[in-house]
């Protein structure tokens, strides 16, 4: 039975590695060894004390860790600090607190991934992506949702825009992850909006409206489409028609129950509407357009409807306009030399053609 002891404290790190008090066995990548004390160990992580006590082992395989990361650990069992902690061996030894259940060093890990990973030197997209796939990864592997939160608030706090990061991060959308998608859905949260843009892009452009393929329809199946009707109804029609011309046919039962829920919701939506619902939803997207001012990056011109200080920042619209209709372009006069690129689509003779002009 374990000694009553307060961790975490100093037990002196002199005694790492010591051959008389050192019982256990890291056995590490390089296969090198690692000589630790089972109940200073124990003392500080139940899993090791249920591994080394109620399983007698004697040696732990840590070849999945950074040498300098498992030393870090150790290093913090006995001394009740992180003293060694760096970005570069971060992830690992984030990923051994959770896995051996050490709550006091997973609670370090979080602090030092909001003072010191999401302190940018100067804002770069490596910088921003690297602490984007570590909260990724934290979030889709271990379930640790607090550092997305972290991530999508300094993000914000930054001023770094959602789109210009997503337009980056989704730009090879059909080769990326299933943890990469799922991040993709944290960071829009309420804009989702963000990755139908994209994912309308990617079935018309890239797949040429082929049909769904494996990483359409996973974004489908994980995001929202509810909250998505709700906030962006004119847009929800227009990705529920593309699916449900793409998905005709198709024997999938994974498609089947995707287009059904979108059939259902679209239903739901003409059932349910009102004059008055549109006003107040009006009203909440208007709250939700000055948000996304302040967050949205600071050198994206696009379309608008009235004139602000300025860039103008993406107000997420998608205009359905008559040929002899327009749309007018507003940017600050340092700019007004600058080209600004617009994809478009439009109906010829029944097919639907792209276009791009600049």
């Amino acid at each position: 039975m374990l000694p009553k002891v307060c961790v975490p404290t100093n037990f002196g790190r002199e005694l790492i590695n010591s051959t008389v008090h050192g019982n256990v066995v890291l056995n590490l990548k390089d296969g090198t060894i690692l000589r630790v004390n089972s109940v200073i160990m124990s003392l500080n992580s139940p899993v090791i004390n249920n591994i080394t006590t109620n399983l007698c082992q004697s040696s732990l395989e840590m070849d999945d860790f950074k040498n300098e990361a498992v030393e870090c650990f150790v290093d913090a069992m006995y001394t009740g600090e992180a003293e060694k902690l760096v970005k570069d061996i971060f992830e690992d030894v984030n990923k051994m607190a959770h896995v051996f259940d050490v709550s006091w060093l997973s609670k370090i890990c979080l602090k030092f991934y909001k003072t010191d990973v999401l302190n940018f030197e100067n804002n770069s997209y490596n910088e921003i992506v690297s602490a984007c796939e570590i909260a990724s990864k934290a979030h889709y592997n271990l379930k640790q949702t607090k550092f997305v939160g972290l991530f999508v608030r300094n993000m914000a706090s930054r001023n770094i825009g959602k789109r210009a990061f997503l337009r980056k991060y989704m730009v090879n959308f059909g080769e990326l992850s299933k943890r990469q998608i799922m991040m993709s859905i944290q960071i829009s949260r309420n804009d989702l909006n963000i990755v139908f843009d994209f994912l309308i892009s990617y079935l018309s452009f890239v797949l040429k409206y082929t049909g769904l393929d494996e990483n359409s329809l996973y974004l489908l199946q994980h995001v929202d489409i509810k909250q998505f009707q709700l906030k962006y109804p004119d847009q929800f029609i227009e990705v529920a028609d593309l699916i449900t011309e793409l998905s005709e046919g198709s024997e999938s039962e994974e498609v089947k129950e995707v287009l059904e829920k979108l059939v259902d919701l679209r239903r739901e939506g003409v059932a349910s509407g009102s004059d008055d619902v549109l006003e107040d939803r009006s009203e909440d997207l208007e709250d939700s357009d000055d948000e996304d001012l302040e967050e949205e990056c600071k050198n994206v011109a696009i379309q608008t409807d009235e004139v602000k200080r300025g860039w103008i920042q993406p107000d997420n619209k998608w205009y359905s306009l008559l040929p002899d209709e327009s749309v007018q372009y507003i940017t600050t006069d340092n700019k007004v030399h600058e080209s600004i690129v617009v994809d478009y689509i439009y109906l010829e003779r029944g097919v639907l053609m792209r276009n791009g002009l600049v």
